[in-house]
């Protein structure tokens, strides 16, 4: 697979070729192709990731699984109403009178962004992978002409930067939230098909390590960390407290802001 490399010197694999959706006009996939500067293929190639694009629908597809970025989808109107949301709008700092802005690091399929904005945070997606920049993008769109007004108004509430979060700065009057992708322990479960399509789509890369330092970097004065329940804390910090469900913890790091001589935050 072809690789291509990020404003931080990074390799990613390139954007995986774009197949139209049979019988329907292959105008949107063809812009989807020119934007993403990849190909724009006639047919399916074996086991080969592919990004599907109809005229009001996309979706990765590798191996009969298909993988689509929707904001408006019965699984999200599901996750609207679940637990979890309550927990990760604790650990960003979301009250009645306090709807923090976020600036999502690691914005993957955009479900916790997407959650955050519901909850009625100002987020800034950043995903330095582009296929999975335009598919959020799409999502957003979709998102903002939804039948429910709580699903548009969440839209509105989300914008995305395409590139590497490491070449970023982050707002200091942000907290920012990472969801790190976290090795496969050989023991493990079996990834689900959306980590294992993001695993592809990154090369599998572990770079937390180098995402955690410049997060660290940033004059922000709240950091939140997602972590599996029993993996170690990301970093040689410890976090200022953590909120554990039933699979996931949320690491949380609340600083002072001091600046230091080269702009740094210090604790």
């Amino acid at each position: 697979m072809q690789t291509i490399m990020t404003g931080a010197g990074v390799a990613v694999p390139a954007p995986p070729a774009v197949l139209a959706v049979s019988g329907e006009s292959p105008a949107r996939a063809r812009a989807a192709a020119a934007a993403l500067s990849t190909e724009l293929c006639g047919q399916k190639k074996g086991t080969e990731l592919l990004l599907v694009v109809g005229e009001t629908d996309a979706w990765l597809e590798a191996d009969g699984t298909e993988v689509r970025v929707s904001f408006d989808s019965a699984t999200m109107h599901h996750r609207r109403k679940g637990g979890q949301n309550e927990l990760l709008g604790r650990a960003v700092g979301v009250k009645a009178d306090r709807k923090p802005r976020v600036w999502d690091a690691t914005g993957g399929m955009g479900r916790d962004a997407f959650v955050l904005a519901d909850l009625g945070c100002e987020v800034t997606l950043n995903e330095r992978v582009p296929v999975l920049a335009w598919l959020l993008n799409e999502a957003i769109a979709a998102a903002s002409v939804s039948t429910h007004e709580q699903v548009r108004d969440a839209a509105e509430r989300m914008l995305v930067v395409a590139g590497d979060s490491c070449q970023s700065a982050v707002p200091s009057d942000t907290v920012l939230y990472l969801d790190p992708m976290f090795p496969e322990r050989k023991k493990a479960a079996a990834v689900k098909k959306e980590a294992a399509m993001l695993q592809r789509l990154t090369g599998g890369d572990d770079d937390a390590e180098q995402l955690w330092a410049w997060a660290w970097a940033q004059p922000v004065e709240r950091i939140v960390v997602k972590r599996p329940l029993r993996a170690p804390v990301l970093g040689a910090q410890r976090p200022s407290h953590s909120l554990s469900g039933k699979s996931v913890r949320f690491d949380v790091y609340v600083r002072k802001k001091q600046l230091d001589s080269i702009g740094q935050a210090e604790v």
